[in-house]
């Protein structure tokens, strides 16, 4: 009973301070009345304290404690109606609009940079260990193309491998018509264990059939680039000794990239394989780009809480560089709902609420499910109808008439207890 007394003396010092600070700093009158229709309903307990919890059972508030107080008429708590003279409504600065229906759809602003597409980087080794003679791929950053020479290459065991292969040619031209099957069979399995040893040590096809034309074995070996790309990094200098375990090249072919961006967590709901994202570039002589959204990562950044979003892009013309700062949008369909001005919607702790205008001069406060933000407006999932005038201008003036009201309707139930 105590702890009853001091909650009904704070609130009445709380109420009390509200009046006189209306006295001090006057507002056009604002006339507050309970609803007209009521709804009968099965009993239903309440909190003083905490009006939003509800039970069908007596018992005590699992937030305060307090004993939860029968209410036989839920609508007179659950939504106030304020009355206002019409002709005031302008003077206080109260705006509304109607509740609307169209197709929703949210914007993710990401920000991320440009990377290789690490299923296009190549790196350059050889099979076998030898000494550079000669670079031709001379810098990083050079463009080089399918076929180009990198380096030329000596090595002994190559030398070696070619002087196996030509006495394999030479013991085939001798052998030729002979009688005996089986000394064809194995002169030809020996050649052509020498020539596959060569195809091992990516000797090309053209350099086999030079030598096998020749008949002269050549010291240096030229090593040809695989694939288009930009040298993104370099190894490979003259007279430098190397072994197959060296990375002499790598090389990146750029026609295709990647845009890694951050998403918050929040908005992974909203983002899904192969979605469209736009592409803008903090640069006039690059126009933004479309590309698609090829992986999600599995993975929360634990201090950012935002998730790596990557996006595949068509880079022709090279004009997109690795580490390359981007900022991307993602665009995606909530499908059809009802929208309004994000600044209709009050947020007061846990409960969001909007004001609806059902009359002339008469307010409602509603409860509302809202959903995300596009641009200025704000998706409601529920609480509010298509057509509903909702107040989006005087709306926290309106929420304060409401919550003065509420306290002294439980200062009445206090004082009956």
């Amino acid at each position: 009973m105590k702890k009853i007394l001091k909650i009904a003396i704070v609130i009445f010092l709380i109420a009390g301070l509200v009046i006189v600070a209306l006295k001090i700093f006057p507002v056009p009158s604002l006339q507050l009345s309970a609803p007209s229709s009521k709804v009968h309903e099965s009993k239903l307990f309440i909190c003083p304290m905490h009006p939003t919890y509800t039970s069908n059972k007596q018992g005590d508030c699992p937030i305060c404690g307090m004993k939860l107080v029968e209410k036989k008429d839920r609508e007179k708590h659950s939504a106030l109606e304020l009355n206002i003279d019409p002709q005031k409504e302008q003077y206080i600065g109260i705006k509304t609009t109607k509740a609307i229906i169209q197709d929703a759809k949210k914007e993710i602003n990401v920000l991320g940079t440009i990377v290789p597409d690490e299923r296009r980087l190549s790196h350059i080794h050889t099979k076998f260990s030898g000494y550079i003679q000669k670079v031709f791929a001379d810098y990083e950053g050079k463009l080089i193309s399918k076929g180009q020479p990198l380096f030329t290459v000596y090595s002994p065991e190559l030398v070696s491998t070619q002087e196996e292969f030509l006495l394999a040619l030479d013991a085939e031209d001798k052998l030729k018509g002979n009688k005996f099957s089986e000394i064809d069979q194995s002169q030809n399995a020996l050649l052509s264990a020498a020539k596959k040893r060569l195809e091992l040590w990516d000797v090309s096809e053209n350099q086999i059939k030079k030598l096998k034309e020749t008949r002269r074995t050549s010291k240096e070996l030229t090593i040809y680039s695989p694939v288009n790309g930009f040298i993104t990094e370099r190894n490979a200098f003259e007279g430098e000794q190397i072994s197959q375990e060296d990375t002499l090249y790598d090389i990146a072919d750029l026609s295709v990239v990647w845009a890694i961006v951050e998403a918050y967590e929040t908005d992974l709901p909203h983002i899904m394989l192969d979605q469209s994202a736009v592409i803008n570039f903090p640069y006039e002589n690059i126009k933004p780009i479309t590309g698609k959204v090829t992986y999600i990562y599995p993975t929360v950044e634990e201090t950012t809480r935002t998730i790596k979003i990557r996006i595949e892009l068509n880079n022709p013309s090279f004009k997109l560089k690795p580490d390359m700062y981007v900022n991307a949008v993602i665009e995606t369909s909530i499908g059809k709902q009802i929208i309004i001005p994000a600044r209709a919607v009050i947020e007061s702790g846990k409960r969001k609420i909007v004001f609806v205008k059902s009359t002339e001069g008469k307010f409602i406060p509603k409860e509302i499910n809202p959903g995300p933000e596009i641009n200025n407006d704000r998706v409601i999932y529920s609480g509010i109808n298509e057509g509903d005038e909702i107040v989006t201008d005087g709306n926290f003036l309106l929420d304060s008439e409401s919550n003065l009201e509420t306290a002294i309707e439980q200062m009445k139930e206090h004082s009956g207890h």
